[in-house]
């Protein structure tokens, strides 16, 4: 707060109730060494005269303890407003203008002085107070005053709730004040709260109960956090009655949209509600959800006590809210759907959902979560016969045969209770685990089993759902992805009858070409994929996860570095932390990041990256892709030690082929020669896709250059651009540039099938920051050096001019203006002297 101030002519402290606002405020106007005026607000300053007097009044105060000559104008001054509002709002400005020691004004509480701020005295000091007025401003919301000239020009420091959270360490220590014991956890209450003051404050200092971890010792973790009081006295009394109504009404879930806010509102305002509480801080933020659709998402303790509260005060409504809702995301979102149909006391709701939308719910959270939803149906309902059909699937799935094959009978024993449109629904549940038909389909094996990675799952008779089970347990592995896409073109071709379910498994089959290394198909289908998914609706567009990844993994690759920013973070927004396209993700960004040089984009991923380890998230030798990354940050900031430190655990190879890639190159870099040799032929004899070996194979280039077998560096080299060129993988050349611009040089000269790609590898190398370039440089047209740059291929003029896509004669056109400006005789000559000179 101190530095704000001191920089800033506003401050704006923004955050809902209970974040400690006016505690911050007051523990620094205690210690502020110039003079400092303070101003709570209440409902009744929404009144000009009242916040005028208010104001004034406040600074008089302040001012007339220390008798500065300044300070007479300020003390002068009439508290009260007169007729001529403008003239009363000038003579205060003039007042202040003629202050000789700066003063700052906190303005507490500023959310309750109305919507008439912006042309009250306040509005008038943030636009125009001169320098010695320091203004702080402290509210639940962002107040109604013109703030941009601020924020991008004269200076204005914002402090959020994000700002005022307590860290995991600050309840810690909290935690310890309060008496509790070292065995105390504070991090469970820290994560249920979100760091938000006063919920950790009541959840540490609830009862606790003794619990026992896993090493005998006993520990003591609180039962609840006791909020709802707090928050129907300090924030829902404290609203208009139609907005608190609201906020009660629509924190039936604690995610809605604008259709889902009005229909549990009840009323068409409910839009303009769900607005207002944005504008208010009401613990709500808006959120670009999955399919590019707008989802506003309250703070999930604060909904948990409104609903407390509701429940309260009208137990009937709140059932009949959550069936609202249940029956809302019924088509869009089942596993949201089950659970407030049981909350809403209508088990017939999720059953319904259950048996329209299970495969959906199986594909997007999983065999155990599905499970757990049909257990949870309360009797008789959890005896139903689809119900009882998909926990068969459940168990199935599990590889309890035994357990499946008995549900199975006691749903058979059941289906005289069914009607005629469910009995058929019964019916295709039933067949969706028989195998396919082979007609027109790849060659899928009828028992499947991978490789000896570690966790082989074994299917002897592959379905549908079994065939797109399979392929996602190959993105657990981690490998290249070619059984994948075929496992997956043989399970879309069976999903005809869910459009989404077959939307979502193209989105797989794209990341599956990705990961295959066929880029240009990965982005067709995934292009295909989300132009489908479109015409779907949101349950189809957040099946899209895979699909956005395949095509920000499809960008980094082909070095279009911010198209696959802007890809990744689509498919973040989408996957979450769902393994393993979370982490993978993740993994990507970092990379990403890694090779733009972005810092604030970098610091995020990191962030991301080490809180996916935290949780558990990379499971088995997934940690690899955790170290190989963390060395990435390290070498990225130019830390190399520290980069082959981190890596050090990974040895000389023997991991998965990315991380193996990763790590050859890191190694050699890092002057490790050896141990990178090593890590390449560790992949030796295993199939690697083109972007992969392309990388692989430029690094032993260059470890062959570097240990004089020029041969074997022209091989390599030519190896890696016959990989490359199909696919435009430029990534890798982008990241050796310096390295091998030497090398290609002499490689075109020495032969190569792929001049043009060659010489368009050399152009690039020409485009260097303009800090290294030498005056004689800028003596040459763009054009001009980008044709000097395929002149050091073997390349004629011909071949140059449909590289570049012009003319021959606008080739030779630029050739004599080369010889020129360089004053060459010809094309060795030019070369010659360009290179003598720096140019190249």
């Amino acid at each position: 707060m101190t530095a704000a101030a001191d920089a800033y002519r506003l401050t704006l402290v923004a955050a809902p109730a209970g974040y400690g606002k006016s505690t911050l405020l007051s523990e620094w106007v205690r210690k502020r060494d110039f003079q400092c005026a303070w101003l709570s607000l209440d409902r009744f300053d929404s009144q000009p005269a009242r916040l005028f007097s208010g104001v004034v009044g406040a600074l008089q105060a302040v001012a007339g303890q220390v008798p500065l000559p300044g300070n007479a104008a300020l003390m002068a001054l009439d508290q009260q407003l007169a007729a001529d509002r403008a003239g009363s709002y000038d003579s205060l400005l003039g007042a202040l203008e003629q202050l000789t020691e700066p003063i700052a004004l906190v303005i507490d509480d500023l959310h309750l002085a109305g919507p008439g701020l912006a042309n009250g005295v306040v509005g008038v000091l943030a636009a125009s107070a001169p320098p010695a007025l320091r203004l702080v401003l402290s509210g639940r919301g962002h107040p109604a005053i013109q703030l941009e000239r601020l924020r991008y020009g004269e200076g204005l420091r914002e402090f959020s709730a994000a700002d005022l959270a307590f860290t995991r360490g600050e309840a810690a220590e909290f935690a310890t004040s309060l008496g509790h014991g070292p065995g105390f956890d504070a991090g469970v209450i820290w994560h249920r709260t979100g760091g938000w003051p006063v919920a950790v404050q009541a959840g540490l200092g609830t009862p606790a109960q003794a619990v026992t971890v896993p090493d005998g010792s006993p520990v003591s973790r609180p039962v609840q956090v006791p909020l709802a009081d707090y928050i129907a006295e300090e924030v829902l009394d404290q609203l208009d009655p139609a907005q608190a109504e609201f906020v009660l009404r629509a924190t039936a879930c604690d995610w809605l949209d604008r259709r889902l806010a009005v229909e549990l509102n009840g009323q068409p305002d409910g839009g303009m509600l769900l607005e207002a509480c944005l504008r208010d801080g009401l613990f709500i933020e808006e959120r670009e959800y999955r399919g590019g659709e707008s989802m506003y998402r309250w703070q999930s303790l604060f909904a948990a006590q409104c609903r407390r509260i509701l429940e309260r005060r009208d137990p009937l409504l709140a059932e009949r809210l959550h069936r609202v809702a249940a029956r809302h995301y019924a088509e869009t979102d089942v596993g949201e759907s089950v659970p407030q149909a049981l909350e809403g006391k209508a088990p017939r709701q999720a059953v319904t959902a259950l048996g329209a939308y299970w495969l959906e719910f199986l594909l997007c959270s999983g065999a155990h979560a599905l499970e757990q939803a049909c257990r949870e149906l309360p009797a008789p309902w959890n005896d139903d016969p689809e119900i009882l059909m998909v926990s068969s699937v459940c168990r199935a799935l599990d590889d309890d045969s035994e357990a499946a094959t008995e549900l199975t009978y006691r749903a058979l024993a059941r289906t005289s209770m069914l009607d005629a449109v469910r009995r058929r629904k019964f019916d295709r549940c039933r067949t969706v685990f028989e195998p396919s038909s082979a007609g027109g389909q790849p060659d899928v094996p009828a028992t499947y089993a991978p490789a000896n990675d570690g966790g082989a799952l074994e299917c002897g008779r592959p379905t549908t759902s079994g065939l797109f089970l399979l392929a996602q347990a190959e993105f657990r592995l981690h490998r290249i992805g070619d059984q994948a896409a075929l496992l997956l073109q043989s399970a879309a071709g069976a999903a005809s009858h869910w459009e989404a379910v077959e939307a979502g498994s193209a989105a797989e089959l794209a990341l599956a070409f990705a990961a295959g290394g066929d880029l240009a198909a990965a982005e067709d289908i995934a292009t295909q994929a989300l132009d489908r998914a479109d015409g779907l609706g949101r349950a189809a567009q957040d099946r899209m996860g895979a699909a956005w990844l395949a095509r920000g993994i499809v960008c980094y690759w082909k070095d279009e570095l911010s198209g696959a920013r802007a890809h990744l973070a689509k498919a973040q927004r989408i996957c979450g932390s769902s393994f393993p396209l979370g982490p993978l993700t993740v993994f990507y960004e970092v990379l990403v990041d890694c090779a733009s040089g972005d810092q604030g984009h970098l610091a995020e991923s990191t962030a991301a990256l080490e809180a996916l380890y935290e949780q558990g998230l990379y499971q088995v030798s997934w940690a690899d892709f955790h170290t190989i990354a963390l060395a990435k940050i390290a070498e990225s900031k130019g830390d190399l030690d520290a980069a082959l430190t981190v890596a050090a655990s990974l040895g000389a190879g023997g991991r998965s082929p990315v991380v193996n890639v990763l790590l050859a190159e890191l190694l050699r870099r890092g002057g490790e020669r050896g141990a990178a040799v090593l890590c390449a032929q560790a992949l030796s004899g295993r199939h690697l896709n083109l972007y992969l070996d392309t990388s692989l194979s430029l690094t032993e280039a260059l470890l062959a250059q570097a240990s004089g077998d020029e041969a074997k560096a022209h091989q390599r080299l030519e190896h890696a651009v016959r990989q490359a060129e199909p696919q435009s993988v430029l990534r890798p050349f982008a990241e050796r540039r310096d390295e091998l611009a030497d090398l290609l040089i002499r490689h075109a000269v020495w032969g190569t099938s792929h001049e043009s790609f060659v010489a368009a590898r050399m152009a690039r190398h020409a485009e260097e920051p303009p800090h290294l370039r030498t005056r004689s440089y800028w003596t040459l047209t763009d054009r001009e050096r980008e044709v000097l740059a395929y002149m050091r291929s073997v390349m004629t003029a011909a071949e140059i001019a449909e590289a570049l896509f012009i003319s021959v004669n606008t080739v030779k056109t630029h050739e004599r203006s080369i010889y020129r400006k360089l004053g060459a005789a010809g094309r060795r000559d030019a070369l010659k002297t360009a290179a003598e000179r720096g140019i190249v």
